[in-house]
Formats: structure tokens, sequence, C-alpha cells
């Protein structure tokens, strides 16, 4: 089966994104176009399933990515 392109309650098709961050519920989302858009997710789990689903890349998994 596929993962839609579409998340209910979210404007953006999963190929419209680039990269992200979350804090619990809100996601902080690169666009391809350089644009950065936020979003609460009603369910974050679910959401962040579907954006892993679609290779949308979690900005604090990559290398190099550094926390104080």
């Amino acid at each position: 089966m596929d993962t839609p392109q579409f998340y209910h309650g979210f404007a953006y098709a999963a190929k419209e994104l680039y990269q992200f961050i979350a804090a619990y519920d809100y996601f902080t989302i690169l666009l391809d176009d350089g644009d950065i858009i936020h979003f609460t997710a009603s369910d974050p789990d679910d959401f962040r399933k579907w954006l892993t689903a679609h290779n949308i890349p979690d900005i604090r998994k990559l290398d190099g990515w550094v926390t104080r």
C-alpha cells in the first residue's frame, strides 16, 4: 500500500517537504522552495511516521547535528 501524498489536516504534499525538526507535537518543516512552516500535529507519532514513510529527514538525526 502506498502512503498518501497528503496528511489529513496538513496543507502540503510530502513531495514539497525537505526536512523537519519537532518538539513533541510542534513540527518546524523546511520546504523544498526554502520556506519554513510550522504544524501542530494532533497525533505527533502518526505524523512523524507519515514523514518517515516519505523519507523526509529529521534534522536531529543528520550527521553533524549538534545539541547542547
